[in-house]
């Protein structure tokens, strides 16, 4: 019995720290991890919830929604604003013969180009005027509201300080 007492107390030591040591490998490899993670999802839901009730609370949040998205459409249609007629050239025209009669030029002609892409519609436009009107022309074509693409300019020489200016513009169609 005395040798039994022996072997039992020389190995109760090593049981003892083996489940020290389970346990310990079961807390750092299991157990922290996890309240780590639990910890991460409540600061997250909290974060949700008190973002849920700002919105909640501010009828701003909505208006300030409402005015972006107006905004986004508006940009849109000056990117498409050709598309919305029943003839773009027609429209172009007009809109060029305000800003060319604006900067003190005059729109000579006005005729559809070759276009090699589906993407655009392109025209070629002659303007008589001096090169400080045509100058200013470009400034509140390239500044407008409404996009229009130069792809070309060609300036030829006139009498009397005026001179012609050939440009192709080119404007987006809509996609299909």
């Amino acid at each position: 019995m005395k040798n039994l007492v022996n072997i039992v107390k020389r190995w109760i030591f090593f049981i003892i720290i083996s489940y020290i040591f389970i346990i310990v490998l079961f807390l750092v490899l299991v157990i922290i991890p996890q309240k780590n993670q639990i910890i991460k999802y409540k600061t997250e839901k909290e974060l949700l919830e008190y973002n849920y009730l700002k919105i909640k609370n501010t009828p701003s949040f909505f208006n300030a929604i409402e005015r972006t998205i107006k905004i986004i459409e508006d940009k849109i249609n000056n990117f498409e604003w050709l598309n919305f007629s029943d003839d773009p050239t027609l429209t172009v025209y007009e809109y060029l013969e305000k800003l060319s009669s604006k900067s003190g030029n005059e729109i000579i002609s006005m005729k559809k180009a070759e276009n090699k892409s589906d993407q655009y519609y392109v025209w070629e436009i002659k303007v008589h005027g001096n090169f400080s009107n045509f100058i200013s022309f470009l400034y509140d074509l390239e500044n407008g509201n409404k996009y229009l693409k130069i792809e070309e300019i060609e300036i030829l020489s006139g009498e009397k300080e005026k001179d012609f200016f050939n440009l192709k513009i080119a404007g987006i169609k809509r996609e299909k």
